[in-house]
């Protein structure tokens, strides 16, 4: 083994061990809002999505000098998610309403769009928690969350050990094809142990699972293609070792547009 790769296995060593810490404070906030104390769950998700609308309007440098205005318009932002769990269709009305109302004040199309980006995911989080189907409810979604993550951490050091070709180096350098194959490989074993505890015996839940893996990694993506043409590196500096929460989550966001497609697919 060359000096120059054990100092490189090194460094990445020295950073999953950072990654590791703060993974695993919010895999106990998870744990905690999901299971201990259920009723703080969907409080907590609204507070997350504040926080990710937060980074949005600084990432644009959308800032109004009032704090009242601010307030006002944080509001309205979380408005369509009241509707989340009752009307979809709702939902989706009002934050139609709201691309065109951020449009209107910042001027921005590219902010406009990821807002309501954001705030439609967390709609079908929200939607996921109370559906009747079987990837509906808090178990799945703590198993959901957990899937994303093992994505996420498989692919991070997946792609920093092994290295190889890039997928999409203008857009987010740092994706190999190694770190993407183990990402999914790491999803599918998550899989099935969980299958060999006789969760999710279903057929159809290793696409159900492999969907996730490959949807969230769609999402770190369109994250990346972001930042890129912003001109930053992380959208915040709020975690140690991820940067901004939706560093942490780009992934949980558009994967749950697919497990929600899943869902829909269920209920007919």
């Amino acid at each position: 083994m060359s000096e120059s790769y054990a100092l490189h296995v090194w460094f990445v060593f020295e950073d999953l061990k950072l990654r590791s810490v703060s993974a695993l404070m919010l895999i106990c906030l998870l744990f905690l809002f999901a299971l201990v104390v259920p009723i703080l769950l969907v409080p907590s998700i609204y507070v997350l999505n504040i926080l990710f609308l937060r980074e949005l309007f600084k990432l644009y440098n959308f800032k109004k000098s009032s704090l009242f205005y601010n307030i006002i318009l944080t509001v309205i932002c979380i408005i369509p998610l009241y509707f989340s769990q009752t009307d979809l269709a709702l939902t989706f009305f009002f934050n139609l309403f709201l691309f065109f109302l951020i449009y209107y004040l910042s001027g921005s199309k590219g902010l406009s769009f990821f807002v309501v980006y954001v705030n439609l995911s967390i709609s079908c989080l929200l939607s996921l928690l109370v559906s009747p189907t079987e990837i509906g409810g808090v178990s799945f979604f703590v198993v959901f969350v957990l899937a994303v993550a093992i994505a996420d951490i498989g692919g991070y050091f997946g792609g920093r050990i092994i290295g190889g070709p890039k997928v999409l180096e203008k857009v987010s350098p740092g994706k190999t094809w190694a770190g993407i194959l183990v990402g999914w490989i790491s999803v599918i074993i998550f899989y099935q142990i969980l299958k060999f505890f006789d969760f999710y015996p279903a057929e159809f839940f290793i696409f159900v699972f492999f969907g996730i893996a490959l949807s969230s990694q769609v999402g770190d993506f369109i994250e990346s293609f972001i930042k890129r043409n912003l001109g930053v590196k992380d959208t915040d500096n709020i975690i140690p070792g991820h940067g901004g929460l939706l560093d942490r989550f780009d992934g949980l966001i558009f994967a749950s547009f697919f497990v929600k497609i899943i869902d829909f697919y269920l209920l007919i």
